[in-house]
C-alpha cells in the first residue's frame, strides 16, 4: 500500500539528521542541516508563528511526495537551490527518499518582514536568496567580529529580498529622506570598529550607537565612507597587520589573534587577498 504523508493522526518517524548548525541573525533563525534519505523519511513544514523557506542546497532526492495545505498533492523533485515557502500556520508534509541530502531552513517571525503573510510557493527559484544562503553558510563556523558583521550585513539584505519577492503584498513605501552620520556620530562609529578590531561588535551597537535603524545605518555609512561597515572594519585590521608585522616580532599566529581571526590561515589567505602578498612575505620585503 502507498505510503502517505504525514498527519496528525499518526506519529511521525524519527529522522537521520547528521549535522546541524543554527545562526540568528536579523530577527531571522537560519538552520544549515545534513539529513539522510536513503529510507523513507517524513518531512513535516508547520510553524504557528513564523514563516519558514527551505532551500534545497545539495544531494538527490530520488522520489517525492507533497501535501501542502493550500493545494493538491505533488511529486516535483527539488534541483539545488530550489524554495519551498511556507507561510506562518500552513502546514506542507512531504515523503522523501534518496541520498545524503542538504538543506537550509530560515524560520522568520511575521513582524520582521513587516508583511501580513507570505505566498505559500513549491520549487521557487530565486539565484539571489541562494547566493545570499550561501554566503552565510562559508562563514557558519566563526565567531569572530568581521564574521559577525558580515553575516548581519547578508542577513539583513535577505531579509529584505524575502519580504520584497515573497510577501502577498508590501506595505506602501515611504519616502523619506536617509539618515546622515554627523562628524561627531562618525568619530563614534569609527572608535567602536577600533575597539572591534579583536573584540565582539555588531550592526546593532554600531547602528544603536548612531541612533539609527540597522537598514538606515548601513545606508548612512555607506554615504559617509563610500565603504560598508565590514569593509572598512577587514581595512583597519590589515593596517593594524601590517604595522605589527613591520614593527613587532610577534608570531603570525599571535598576529593573526590579534586582529580579529580565529584561524591563523584563514588570516593568512585573507591577507594575501587584499594586499598581493603572504604575511611572511610581507614581513621579509619590509
Amino acid at each position: 500500500m502507498e505510503m502517505k504523508p504525514w498527519n496528525e493522526g499518526q506519529p511521525q518517524k524519527q529522522r537521520m539528521l547528521l549535522s546541524e548548525r543554527q545562526i540568528n541573525t536579523r530577527g531571522m533563525s537560519i538552520r544549515f542541516a545534513t539529513e539522510q534519505i536513503d529510507t523513507t523519511a517524513e518531512w513535516c513544514c508547520l510553524d504557528k508563528d513564523r514563516h519558514l523557506l527551505f532551500l534545497h542546497r545539495a544531494g538527490k532526492v530520488r522520489s517525492m511526495k507533497t501535501d501542502p495545505d493550500w493545494g493538491p498533492t505533488g511529486r516535483a523533485l527539488p534541483k539545488v537551490g530550489d524554495i519551498w515557502v511556507v507561510p506562518a500556520g500552513d502546514e506542507c508534509t512531504a515523503l522523501v527518499c534518496g541520498d545524503t541530502v542538504e538543506y537550509c531552513e530560515i524560520a522568520i517571525p511575521d513582524h520582521v518582514l513587516g508583511a501580513p503573510t507570505l505566498v505559500p510557493r513549491i520549487k521557487h527559484r530565486n539565484s539571489l536568496i541562494h547566493q545570499m544562503v550561501e554566503h552565510i553558510y562559508a562563514i557558519a563556523d566563526r565567531d569572530d567580529t568581521a564574521a559577525r558583521l558580515l553575516t548581519d550585513s547578508v542577513g539583513e539584505t535577505l531579509r529584505l529580498v524575502i519580504a520584497k519577492t515573497c510577501a502577498v503584498h508590501r506595505p506602501p513605501r515611504v519616502e523619506r529622506r536617509p539618515g546622515t552620520l554627523d562628524a561627531a556620530g562618525r568619530s563614534k562609529v569609527i572608535e567602536l570598529l577600533k575597539d572591534g578590531i579583536d573584540s565582539t561588535v555588531s550592526l546593532e551597537t554600531l547602528a544603536h550607537q548612531a541612533n539609527m535603524s540597522v537598514p538606515v545605518f548601513i545606508t548612512a555609512f555607506r554615504a559617509a565612507f563610500h565603504t560598508t561597515p565590514y569593509q572598512y572594519l577587514l581595512d583597519l585590521r590589515f593596517e593594524r597587520a601590517k604595522h605589527l608585522l613591520r614593527y613587532t616580532s610577534r608570531t603570525i599566529t599571535e598576529i593573526s589573534t590579534l586582529v580579529g581571526f580565529s584561524r591563523p590561515s584563514h588570516f593568512s589567505s585573507a591577507f594575501r587577498r587584499r594586499v598581493g602578498v603572504s604575511p611572511k612575505e610581507y614581513r621579509d620585503r619590509t
